[in-house]
């Protein structure tokens, strides 16, 4: 049995690998993989995945497997996606050690690393081998069918079936109002409302998820378009502050709104070093993140490090950026405010509508459901299509195919989309399916093919 001590922490990138090291202590030596080390190659005929080696990448395979030689553990920090799940897989099948883990790197700071490597994950090969096997011989079997089209506009068509819960409204105006809970309904209905002011009911600020970041960057033309936005959270993630080289957000790549239950603590104390106690969500409404969740909101990591403090440090865009998570995240972590006006729709007795905008007063008589970016990323992210790390450049992609047009009130499918939405039900529910079957430990062609042609 190996006794070393030294840990080999493998990444992907290697601008966090450099990070990384720098922050770490000397028993951490970190590696990129810069990548895909192996492409995956999925043999149809025999049913297996297979791992291809990438003759580029051949020095980084033999440093893998030098440094390997004398670590005492081996922990695989990948994202959780399917590009992080198969460099994780390659590389525990090139290793071939019972010393491999799995951990997800949470924040880039000292605290955060250690804490990250102290806590790794067994890593479940085989089960990491079958799901993606699953998933590779779903989309084989789904490029080959010729009467479907590509899998993600599949998907994309099926976000604008009948089976999409709304979370955001528009009225006649165009003004935007959040409902107390998601509503199922058909896309194009108008909800009749009225003011009901003897409602005591208040404002619900969530934290933020990649979506909702990436979509606030575009709406408040702080980035271009989204591949520019995800950029600009990517560089904030990795920016670290000159003198005190203090790093300042979470992970990035998360479709979650909420907190671990340790974040809400660290939040709250930091919070209490400027603010009061009376100010701060109690405990019954924070949201809450499973504590084996593979990520949570994103988030500052030192509330004391506020905007105007780190101004001078930061590009325009960065420093845009970090504000607009910051005080998304105070609005998160404190008492939401008393509604004045809440509307109500006699229907539901137990939803009720407010403004996303806390200075506009609702004036609404009806509203009618708006399809949003967050609503998109996280139906996708369901259907196991589309990570959030892959999200913004697959946004653009839509929008400059007329796949998807942006407006005020939201997003809708463009003119290239037209021709599958008659069979947008049908596609939530064979795509629906299709993920569920990504688990299943004997999956077999027959199976994935009775599914697709049904």
């Amino acid at each position: 049995m190996n006794s070393s001590i030294y840990t080999l922490l493998i990444v992907e990138s290697p601008v966090i690998a450099r990070i990384i090291q720098q922050k770490a202590p000397p028993s951490i030596y970190v590696v990129a993989t810069e990548g895909f080390c192996w492409r995956p190659e999925f043999d149809s005929k025999t049913g297996t995945l297979k791992a291809i080696a990438d003759p580029a990448k051949r020095e980084i395979r033999k440093e893998l497997r030098e440094q390997a030689k004398w670590a005492g553990d081996i922990i695989v920090a990948t994202d959780r996606d399917p590009s992080g799940d198969f460099i994780a897989w390659s590389v525990s099948r090139f290793l071939k050690t019972s010393f491999l883990k799995r951990a997800q790197i949470h924040q880039l700071t000292k605290s955060g690393i250690v804490q990250s490597v102290s806590e790794p994950l067994t890593f479940d090969h085989s089960t990491l081998e079958t799901e993606l096997r699953n998933q590779y011989l779903i989309r084989n079997l789904w490029d080959k069918t010729a009467s479907l089209p590509a899998m993600l506009h599949a998907g994309l068509a099926s976000f604008f079936s009948s089976s999409v819960h709304f979370t955001r409204f528009i009225d006649e105006n165009n003004l935007e109002y959040r409902s107390s809970r998601p509503v199922l309904l058909p896309g194009d209905e108008w909800l009749p409302v009225r003011p009901d002011t003897g409602l005591l009911e208040y404002r619900q600020d969530k934290p933020l998820s990649t979506y909702d970041v990436l979509d606030a960057l575009v709406r408040e033309s702080i980035a271009d378009h989204f591949t520019e936005a995800q950029l600009l959270l990517q560089q904030l993630f990795q920016t670290t502050l000159h003198h005190s080289q203090e790093a300042l957000i979470s992970y990035p790549r998360t479709d979650v709104n909420a907190f671990y239950s340790e974040t809400w603590d660290t939040l709250r104390t930091q919070y209490l070093s400027f603010g009061s106690q009376n100010q701060l969500k109690p405990i019954f409404l924070q949201e809450v993140a499973d504590s084996d969740a593979p990520h949570e909101s994103i988030h500052p990591l030192n509330l004391n490090l506020t905007p105007d403090s780190v101004t001078g440090e930061l590009p325009k865009k960065i420093g845009s950026l970090y504000s607009l998570i910051y005080n998304r995240t105070a609005g998160a972590i404190t008492l939401p405010n008393q509604l004045e006006r809440p509307l109500v729709n006699d229907l539901n007795p137990d939803l009720f509508f407010y403004t996303t905008d806390a200075d506009q007063k609702p004036e609404a008589e009806s509203l009618r459901p708006s399809y949003t970016v967050t609503d998109l990323g996280q139906h996708l992210k369901k259907l196991n299509l589309l990570s959030p790390s892959g999200f913004g450049k697959q946004m653009d992609k839509w929008i400059q195919g007329n796949l998807l047009v942006m407006d005020q009130s939201g997003i809708k499918p463009g003119k290239s989309l037209y021709p599958l939405l008659e069979k947008s039900n049908h596609f939530f529910e064979l795509l629906s399916r299709l993920a569920a079957l990504r688990h299943h430990n004997n999956l077999s062609t027959e199976t994935v093919h009775r599914e697709i042609t049904s």
